[in-house]
This record gives structure tokens, C-alpha cells and sequence, in this order.
């Protein structure tokens, strides 16, 4: 990945040529993006040329946005979240660098300025003939006041779930579970306590160490 110009998007370490047919580049983003809307998403790279590189799930974040002054503009996202999930993470870090573009470092990241930027880039889509009429009223509430990760506005949450793949495993919101339910996240498993502001006091059964997990943190339920 170290070796991406300006002008290169990646997936899954496929990189495609700036000099490849353009109808070819959207195709490519047909694969992560709903199809209504990937040619739209496409335009919005093909602007501002920035390294596009759909990553590998990581448990720490669903997207970054990143600007070097040698490596240029930099945006992942991860590979495992449905075409919804995909576009929101994408426009969020768009915005990102529609603020750098208009700031530089001079503002908050994800102050009013960027918020105001993610708004802005959704406006054009958030039209029930190109997007889920559920979705777009969630996102229009969302979009008045986005906070820092969509996972911390629990109606997105919720219905971003709705587009999952089906899975064989028993996955369900932490918030949604009873205190005192046992559960597994990652490789520890967890008991749900108290919630703390935004996150559940959670004692790992058998090392007894407390931990603070997000209330809509995805967990595997052991209890019926």
C-alpha cells in the first residue's frame, strides 16, 4: 500500500490505474457501494484524488482519514460493513478532507465546520429513489448534529444493522442485552454491568477485570 500515488485507489490490494477506462473505476465501487450511488461516490474521488484503500476489518475504527505532506490524502475503509455502512463510513472521512481542503488544521475535527461539510456531502443523495426511505429519515435526524462516529447515535446503529448479511452467529447490540448477561466480545468474555455515560461496566468472567465497553457495541450473547 506504501507505494499508492495521488492519483490510485485500492481494494484489497488491487490497484487500479488512473489511465483505466472510467466506466471500469465505477464498476470497481459497485462492489462496496449501493448502486445507485456509486457513481456519485466515485466522482467524489475522481475531484479530489485521494489514496482510496478499502481495508481490512479493524476492531479500533471503521474508517481514517489521513494527509502527509510527502504521501498526500488518505482515506480507508473497512471491507466487513455492508454498502450502507460503507458509504456513511466514506462520507464521513470525505468530509474530513473537504474541511482540510477549506481550513487546514485551524478547526476541530469533528467540529461544526466538518459537520457542516458531512451534511453537505450527503445532501445530494439523501433522496428515497437512491437510498431507503428508513435510512434517509434516520440520516436526516442524524445529519443535524453528527457526532464523531456513527456508532454513537444508536438509531443509525440500529438501522444500519438492518442491511447486514445474515450471519450465523447469535449477534446483538450491547445496549440490548439485561445487565448481568453474559456475552463475548472479541476474545474475552464479558458480564454487562452499570452504564457509565456511553459505555457499560463489563467484568471479564474469569480474570474478573473491569472493562468499558461502547452501549452499541456488537457482542455475541452465551445466554439465552
Amino acid at each position: 500500500l506504501a507505494s499508492l500515488t495521488k492519483e490510485s485507489f485500492a481494494c484489497e490490494g488491487l490497484f487500479l490505474c488512473p489511465k483505466m477506462n472510467k466506466n471500469r473505476k465505477i464498476a470497481s465501487f459497485l462492489d462496496h457501494f449501493p448502486p445507485k450511488v456509486a457513481e456519485y461516490c466515485f466522482n467524489l474521488w475522481d475531484e479530489h484524488r485521494f489514496d482510496f484503500i478499502v481495508s481490512k476489518k479493524r476492531d479500533s475504527k471503521l474508517g481514517d482519514f489521513r494527509y502527509s505532506p510527502d504521501k498526500g490524502f488518505q482515506i480507508t475503509v473497512n471491507n466487513n460493513l455492508n454498502p450502507y455502512a460503507f458509504l456513511v463510513t466514506y462520507l464521513h472521512e470525505v468530509a474530513h478532507l473537504t474541511t482540510y481542503l477549506k481550513y487546514k488544521n485551524k478547526v476541530n475535527p469533528h467540529g461544526q465546520e466538518w459537520k457542516d461539510a458531512f451534511l453537505e456531502l450527503f445532501d445530494p443523495i439523501l433522496d428515497p429513489e437512491l437510498l431507503p426511505q428508513e435510512l434517509v429519515s434516520v440520516l436526516t435526524a442524524y445529519l443535524k448534529n453528527p457526532v464523531a462516529t456513527s456508532n454513537g447515535y444508536t438509531p443509525l446503529v440500529e438501522t444500519l444493522k438492518k442491511f447486514d448479511a445474515p450471519s450465523d452467529e447469535d449477534i446483538i447490540l450491547l445496549f440490548n442485552l439485561p445487565e448481568g448477561t453474559t456475552f463475548k466480545l472479541k476474545n474475552l468474555t464479558l458480564q454487562k454491568g452499570k452504564l457509565r455515560r456511553t459505555r457499560y461496566i463489563c467484568q471479564e468472567v474469569h480474570s474478573g477485570k473491569l472493562y468499558l465497553v461502547a452501549k452499541n457495541a456488537q457482542v455475541q450473547t452465551l445466554e439465552a
